[in-house]
């Protein structure tokens, strides 16, 4: 038990000063994972800070924002998604649930933007985008609440700079971006990494992460997706460039399509991160 408890010490102290680190809804699947109760379980017993959850049903959203809270946990953020379509922001059918549910917390919404009438990175898009996010941050704003817009590869707004350049445009305190590691790396900006960080840093919410593989011959989720901790990529050099911004936000572990138990990859990718944290603190 003494030497448990010295792990846990040291664990805690290798993390001190770090983002808060929270796993996404994707990485909570499983036997005996089907209940909420038991993912929340899992996410408090590996150690994670909290977690993001999915456009979701009003009752849904309620029982993960009070399971997290009796456990300690925060939602970071909460995925959804908002559609350019007949000159207008369309939004997911959950995000005015999503504001109730979560008003006056420090739950992101966290909005993917797509169109089919609209090629991917095109700016004669922003016009309808910037529009709906002014209209939607004005409803967040007086919930309490901010907008991290998510770019996600073979979307409308697919790329860093597509969000920064929308996000300038919008020119609202409580609208900012996500950095997502994997889709830079689908994008095949390996090598922009840092100056796309710093492209982003005046307005950067969230960041998400992941182990993956540098320069795989083919760009696949199976490369650019797995356990922190694994694959040739050197994640800790995103860490070095974040703490040299200045970013205190909280960070993501992606877990999209990730094969095998959660009750393993999880804690092998929180103990890496705390490896990474101890390597990389100031």
């Amino acid at each position: 038990m003494k030497a448990l408890l010295l792990v846990l010490a040291w664990s805690a102290a290798a993390c001190a000063g770090a983002p808060p680190f929270f796993v996404f809804d994707n990485g909570l699947h499983g036997q005996g994972l089907a209940t909420i109760g038991a993912q929340l379980d899992l996410v408090k017993t590996t150690g994670f800070d909290g977690l993001s959850w999915r456009s979701d049903t009003p009752a849904q959203l309620a029982a993960v924002r009070d399971g997290a809270r009796r456990r300690g946990l925060q939602v970071f953020a909460v995925y959804v998604n908002l559609d350019l379509r007949g000159g207008r922001l369309v939004p997911d059918p959950h995000v005015d649930d999503v504001l109730a549910v979560f008003r006056n917390t420090d739950t992101l919404l966290w909005p993917t933007l797509t169109s089919a009438e609209f090629r991917n990175s095109d700016p004669a898009g922003d016009e309808v985008a910037v529009a709906g996010l002014r209209d939607l941050a004005a409803r967040c704003a007086s919930n309490g609440l901010r907008i991290a817009v998510y770019p996600h590869v073979g979307m409308w707004l697919q790329r860093v700079e597509d969000a920064v350049r929308v996000v300038r445009k919008v020119d609202r305190p409580n609208v900012g971006l996500t950095f997502n590691l994997c889709h830079a790396l689908m994008d095949g900006v390996e090598d922009r990494v840092p100056a796309l960080l710093a492209a982003a840093a005046p307005h950067l919410f969230c960041v998400t992460l992941n182990g993956a593989d540098s320069h795989p011959p083919q760009r696949g989720w199976p490369q650019l997706i797995q356990p922190l901790g694994r694959g040739s990529y050197d994640v800790g050099r995103v860490l070095k460039e974040l703490a040299a911004l200045g970013y205190h936000g909280p960070v993501g572990l992606q877990c999209y399509n990730i094969k095998g138990d959660p009750r393993v990859f999880l804690p092998a990718s929180l103990a890496a991160w705390r490896q990474l944290n101890e390597r990389h603190a100031p």
